[in-house]
């Protein structure tokens, strides 16, 4: 983030609103479930970027969805948005990505770690509700994105770094 050029934090500022519009207006919402395409902006500024950028615009997307949401600010929440973009980061930057680790590790850390397992134990905390009972609520909402994450990521990967060569040579 060091030399960082007008470019890239142009590049990345969009992808934060395209994380925005999808995560809070293009997806199912409920106060504990979300199940959209909110994911994929963050995932190509991982890809493109890495873990920094990634991190810092999954922290920055959560805070401006914030204002636009009915269930306001909870740090925590936004804490796993930041793992989220870091998570994104560190399995997909570079040119070397395959199915297997990178894929599947980054689908199983987003979707059943920080998905599943933290976002729920925030939800616990901040409803006062039994981990368990929102645990398995959420069951459904993390078997769609382990799917919709297997399916999007190899494409993903695949028009991003062809968007951004292209980009590039303009």
């Amino acid at each position: 983030m060091k030399n960082a050029s007008l470019k890239t934090l142009c590049r990345v500022a969009a992808l934060v609103a395209i994380e925005v519009v999808l995560e809070r207006f293009c997806s199912f919402n409920t106060p504990l479930l979300r199940i959209g395409f909110g994911f994929v902006p963050l995932a190509v500024c991982g890809m493109l970027y890495g873990p920094l950028w990634a991190g810092a615009a999954g922290g920055l997307a959560d805070v401006l969805g914030t204002f636009l949401s009915p269930y306001g600010f909870y740090p925590p929440i936004t804490l796993t948005a930041i793992l989220a973009g870091v998570s994104f980061g560190l399995f997909l930057h570079g040119k070397n990505i395959r199915f297997f680790p990178n894929i599947l590790g980054c689908t199983l850390v987003n979707c059943v770690g920080l998905g599943l397992g933290l976002q729920s134990l925030w939800l616990c905390l901040l409803n006062q509700s039994p981990y368990f009972a929102i645990l398995t609520t959420r069951l459904p909402q993390c078997g769609f994105n382990i799917a919709i994450y297997l399916v999007l990521l190899p494409l993903l990967q695949k028009l991003a770094f062809r968007v951004e060569a292209a980009a590039r040579a303009s």
